[in-house]
């Protein structure tokens, strides 16, 4: 009596070979994901130093250093992560118009570097901001980044340039 064996091909060929095939796939995935979670965390880290700043601002109304503590606690904030670059801070009056609406009034609008120097004359100091109390003025704060992308498969796109904004009504210093 003769055994007769079957042939049959080992699986461990196909496996290495979808193993192979299915690596890069799933490696894009979870960098692109990656890169999408420090994108947000970006994007809420900016907008958490606006808020700050903003806050700041409401409190101090018009104190002569006012700029510069919300511009040291935005830095306190954005300036400890290196997932962006910050390349200004603004800081300006919003008028009102009769239904509400908050627009930048561009005649009374300070731009600054991160580290506090002014990029343009500033055309709103804070000691001349109105904190009287009914009447008191409304700040915007805007801060301009860049995020640059960590996978190197998502670099043609280019750099994320985007901003964060944030509105506050000053104080009244006196009631």
């Amino acid at each position: 009596m003769q055994i007769v064996r079957s042939q049959t091909r080992s699986p461990r060929g196909q496996t290495l070979v979808e193993f192979a095939l299915i690596v890069p796939v799933l490696f894009m995935l979870i960098m692109g994901a990656l890169d999408g979670a420090l994108l947000m965390f970006s994007v809420g880290t900016a907008r958490y130093g606006a808020a700050e700043g903003s806050r700041i601002a409401a409190q101090l109304g018009n104190v002569s250093s006012a700029d510069t503590q919300i511009l040291a606690k935005v830095q306190s904030v954005v300036g400890t992560t290196q997932l962006f670059t910050v390349s200004e801070v603004d800081i300006y009056r919003l008028n009102q118009d009769g239904v509400g609406n908050l627009t930048p009034d561009l005649s009374h609008y300070n731009r600054y570097r991160l580290d506090g120097t002014a990029i343009a004359p500033i055309s709103w100091p804070a000691s001349s901001r109105n904190v009287r109390s009914g009447t008191s003025d409304f700040l915007g704060l805007t801060i301009h980044y860049t995020y640059t992308w960590k996978a190197g498969f998502f670099a043609p796109l280019g750099p994320v340039q985007t901003t964060a904004d944030s509105y506050v009504r000053l104080e009244p210093q006196s009631y």
